[in-house]
């Protein structure tokens, strides 16, 4: 999107014939784009907005308390379970739900604690991934999207040269700036759904690490003779 709000300051600066000058707003000069321009505005809004909510919600979730695990397992040595739980779940992180789950199934086979703890682990994790497909999709749609847009702008110029029997620059140009403002626009929205995606989806698999670290730690800490 800023390739082409730097483009205005180009179209600011061109002179016309006798010295007068034109001037075009950035949402004037989108708008050239084309009827494309549209779904591909809304879709840089849905990709933003998903973005930003997608990283708040994973940084809350994968804060990480280093004390965490010993802590209720100090409590769980001395026989305090109602006490470890509570202390899991008022952490309100992912790791807390995890260890929440292991601690309410302490008591039963070693096999069903791990089990408890793998199942909330994968319920934590598709937890931050969810809407994230959201994202991908849009970093997929939004360049075809302007490549719709670039067919459009040829098949103008196409018409209105049949139209007119003239290949000059004012017969083309309205074609050629939806080819290209679309196109551009559709590659930008795209490259950011794009970034956006993929660092969350490292800051995901970074916090897979270390949950499954620190769970490891809590089963270990459960099988230690007090």
């Amino acid at each position: 999107m800023s390739l082409i709000l730097q483009a205005t300051a180009v179209v600011d600066s061109v002179g016309v014939a006798g010295g007068e000058s034109t001037s075009m707003s950035g949402i004037g000069l989108l708008m050239k784009g084309g009827p494309v321009m549209y779904p591909l505005i809304l879709l840089s809004v849905i990709a933003v907005y998903l973005i930003i909510e997608r990283f708040l919600y994973i940084r809350a979730k994968s804060r990480i308390d280093s004390n965490l695990v010993q802590s209720v397992l100090d409590k769980v040595y001395h026989g305090q379970m109602d006490s470890a739980s509570l202390m899991c779940e008022q952490n309100g992180t992912s790791l807390g739900n995890v260890l929440k789950a292991g601690v309410d199934t302490l008591g039963k086979p070693l096999d069903q604690v791990k089990e408890a703890l793998n199942v909330q682990s994968e319920i934590e994790l598709l937890g931050m991934e969810s809407k994230m497909g959201y994202i991908s999709i849009i970093s997929g749609i939004a360049p075809r999207l302007g490549f719709v847009g670039t067919i459009i702008g040829v098949i103008v110029i196409f018409y209105s040269i049949s139209q007119t029997a003239d290949i000059s620059i004012s017969t083309i140009s309205a074609g050629l700036y939806q080819k290209m403002i679309s196109s551009g626009t559709g590659l930008v929205v795209g490259m950011i759904a794009f970034w956006g995606y993929n660092h969350l989806l490292t800051k995901v698999d970074s916090f897979n690490l270390y949950l499954q670290k620190e769970v490891l730690e809590f089963i270990k800490g459960i099988n230690r003779p007090v």
